[in-house]
């Protein structure tokens, strides 16, 4: 009896997992819910294990604080060496990481149809859609959670003293993939600085 029961769960499982990854259809659409809080964190498929897409970019973010006399500190690269640690821990590794990571994506991220329709808007040399009320909303989480990470990586900076912080990101294009060996290719990096953001509003 209990065999019969385990095997159930079993099919039940691979079921579930199974009509997630299928084509968008009516009973998925109705379950979506459902199915998202069984899979999720721990059973959450991902097919890119069978069909990797190699990193198109590297991403991270520096940091550097305004000090209480006025002086403003150098950049201290605040995601280097956390990731170094993430590569040396591989059975206990932290997840902050990928928090920093899902965040830098939610700075620049827009909704696929507003992002094409101010990409013609820019060829044709017309007034660019402006960015929508949830969109400056979730960029704005987004600073502030990477300036609060950026904060709890250099309390040392300033001695202590940091009146404010900024934030900036880089984003280091790799070459296409089949050009990275090439000793033409050429790696482009672009960077974006964020405001300010004054120490009281982080802690």
């Amino acid at each position: 009896m209990a065999l019969i029961f385990g095997a159930a769960l079993l099919g039940a499982h691979f079921a579930i997992a199974a009509m997630s990854q299928a084509p968008y259809n009516p009973v998925k659409l109705r379950l979506y819910d459902e199915t998202s809080s069984y899979l999720d964190p721990y059973f959450a498929q991902n097919w890119l294990l069978f069909a990797p897409e190699p990193l198109a970019d590297d991403r991270g973010i520096l940091a550097r604080a305004r000090c209480e006399n006025g002086s403003v500190s150098n950049y201290y690269d605040v995601t280097t060496p956390h990731i170094r640690a993430v590569q040396e821990d591989r059975f206990f590794p932290s997840r902050i990481s990928r928090l920093v990571t899902s965040n830098l994506q939610l700075v620049n991220d827009q909704d696929p149809i507003l992002d094409r329709l101010r990409s013609n808007e820019k060829k044709d040399r017309k007034p660019v859609v402006p960015l929508t009320s949830y969109e400056k909303k979730t960029r704005n989480e987004a600073v502030q959670f990477l300036s609060r990470y950026a904060l709890s990586q250099i309390p040392h900076a300033c001695g202590g003293d940091i009146r404010s912080l900024q934030v900036r990101m880089y984003v280091h294009e790799l070459p296409d993939w089949s050009d990275r060996n090439s000793p033409k290719s050429e790696a482009k990096v672009a960077v974006q600085d964020f405001r300010w953001v004054k120490l009281r509003g982080l802690r």
